[in-house]
């Protein structure tokens, strides 16, 4: 019995001293600091965007060609008897300087025999002359007062020998254009560019002598994206073109002036071609008056006006023609933006955009149309 009693008292004991403890660690356990839930806003940067009105060059290269190349050919057939001592490539002639000759003789004797011909057929024009004028006095004593035909008047014998004094005479001239076509002459002032047949050699009508080019007359073609073809004007007023090289490390430059566009793409490229004249610098050294045919250039397109565009950095795009605006509200606005104009670094817009505005320039990852972002500028005055 007394075990029993001793047991109950240490069960209760125990009991009441667990119960204590419990209640002293409840109200003396240290609390969990509490933490405020802190919202994570990106921060971005941007830029305050204006329209204006900007003038803006355009640039192009290309290789210099020449406008007018000639192949040099004989007109008729012999033997080459004289060649100017400059015939040779790169050598220079101006209009009408003899280049080479074509034995003569033939031709003299043809352009004799022709003026015999043209002789014979005019005595024979006034012998038939005579003889009609004659055969109408005779019909006029003994025609009775009748019409005389044709026949007894020899109109028809006239008519001939009229022919025949037209057809010698076109044969002496062709005799005498074939006589100074013996003569090969330079049709412009021009260079030489490849030498085929000289002294000595016997040529054919027709046969190629050489080629011949104007170094003076010059041309280019500018490929142009479709975006800045898009600016010119139709009729090319109100642009200046100049070309631009280094030679042996100094500048040059030269004039020029679009004559017309190609009318059709360059397929490789996607270009638009505008085909351009090259003109003299007079005050650089003679030797680079012009370029060289086959010298490559780099070309400015001056005086085009872009009217209220905005200036936007190539990286703020957000595909091809999409930007993101930071509104009054701190969010995120995407607009499209209409490009008239890229470049390597900025593009310009002229619609979708307004002054003002902010043009976001940070890449955001997981962006959302209204989502709240600060701007990074307002974060470090905060800061500060």
């Amino acid at each position: 019995m007394k075990t029993i009693i001793i047991s109950l008292v240490a069960i209760i004991v125990v009991f009441t001293l667990t119960q204590k403890v419990g209640t002293y660690l409840e109200e003396h356990s240290p609390e969990a600091a509490r933490k405020l839930r802190v919202e994570n806003v990106p921060v971005v940067e941007v830029m305050e965007v204006q329209r204006a009105d900007l003038e803006l060059p355009l640039m192009s290269e290309g290789v210099v060609r020449t406008r007018r190349q000639t192949v040099l050919s004989a007109q008729v057939s012999g033997r080459i008897v004289e060649v100017h001592a400059q015939f040779e490539e790169g050598g220079r002639f101006q209009k009408g300087a003899v280049i080479a000759k074509i034995d003569r003789l033939d031709y003299e004797t043809a352009v004799a025999q022709a003026e015999s011909t043209v002789a014979e057929a005019k005595l024979m024009l006034a012998q038939e002359e005579a003889r009609g004028v004659q055969a109408a006095r005779d019909w006029k004593r003994i025609g009775g007062g009748k019409e005389a035909s044709e026949m007894v008047l020899r109109l028809p014998f006239l008519r001939s020998a009229r022919a025949r004094v037209v057809a010698a005479e076109a044969a002496l001239e062709k005799a005498r254009e074939d006589l100074e076509r013996t003569v090969i002459r330079a049709p412009f002032d021009c260079r030489v560019r490849e030498v085929n047949l000289n002294l000595g050699a016997v040529v054919a009508a027709g046969s190629q002598i050489g080629m011949i080019y104007d170094a003076e007359n010059l041309m280019i073609r500018l490929p142009f994206s479709l975006d800045d073809y898009g600016q010119i004007p139709a009729d090319f007023k109100g642009v200046s073109l100049s070309f631009h090289s280094k030679i042996g490390g100094r500048p040059y430059e030269w004039q020029g002036e679009v004559m017309w566009d190609l009318g059709e793409l360059e397929q490789a490229t996607a270009s638009a071609i505008l085909l351009a004249s090259v003109l003299p610098n007079e005050g650089q050294d003679e030797r680079f008056r012009l370029p060289s045919a086959g010298q490559f250039l780099k070309a400015r397109l001056s005086g085009l006006k872009l009217t209220g565009v905005v200036a936007l950095p190539r990286a703020a795009l957000r595909g091809r023609e999409r930007v993101g605006i930071l509104n009054e509200k701190n969010q995120l606005n995407y607009r499209e933006v209409k490009i008239v104009k890229g470049g390597v670094d900025l593009v310009y817009a002229s619609e979708g955009i307004e002054n003002g505005e902010k043009l976001i320039l940070t890449k955001l990852e997981l962006a959302v149309e209204g989502m709240t972002l600060k701007e990074a500028n307002k974060v470090r005055d905060t800061q500060e």
